[in-house]
């Protein structure tokens, strides 16, 4: 099973219990990087990275990141390096969780997010200001904040479509690393 394993990408979740993810994680002690889809209940993923992976430092969340999920990554990874949310929605709430509270993070990519300020059951939603005072001096601390709010973009344009899910199966080749960390579009 690959004990020295490094990085892993998830493609996607609705097929594993959570043993079968859990009890692999317990022995890639030398685990740097996941990529993951979304997760209704991350608790348990990233407490057992936490708890076995001491060199874990890349994480790409491929799903909206809410406050609650924001909350767990401050908890569980505190030493997080780079982080991408890339093409997905952010609420403004976990945003500020994240840079306020992940004092080791050097790398945070946004490219492609919708931020959003509120979004309530039945009500429409109201988006946040990516150039509003208390992101800024947030973020002033990292070696890099990848963002990209151009109306015309395909990317921004299709994460409003498919609702914080892009549906990557039916964009061109390639198109799903451009404007990644580096580091996570391999």
């Amino acid at each position: 099973m690959c004990p020295q394993l490094r990085r892993l990408v998830m493609p996607a979740w609705n097929r594993l219990t959570k043993s079968t993810i859990c009890d692999p994680i317990r022995m890639w002690k030398d685990l740097e990087s996941l990529t993951m889809p979304s997760i209704s209940n991350p608790t348990y993923l990233l407490e057992e990275i936490s708890k076995n992976c001491n060199n874990f430092r890349e994480l790409k969340i491929m799903g909206p990141c809410y406050f609650h999920l924001a909350d767990l990554l401050v908890e569980f990874l505190p030493r997080l390096k780079i982080l991408s949310l890339r093409c997905t929605f952010v609420w403004k709430e976990a945003l500020l969780c994240i840079l306020e509270g992940l004092k080791n993070l050097e790398v945070l990519n946004i490219s492609h997010c919708l931020l959003i300020e509120s979004w309530e059951l039945d009500e429409p939603m109201v988006p946040a200001d990516l150039n509003d005072e208390s992101i800024l001096k947030a973020a002033s601390g990292l070696r890099e904040f990848l963002t990209c709010t151009k109306e015309s973009c395909l990317l921004c344009m299709r994460v409003v479509e498919d609702e914080g899910l892009i549906r990557w199966y039916k964009c061109e080749e390639g198109l799903w690393k451009r404007d990644e960390v580096s580091s996570l579009s391999l």
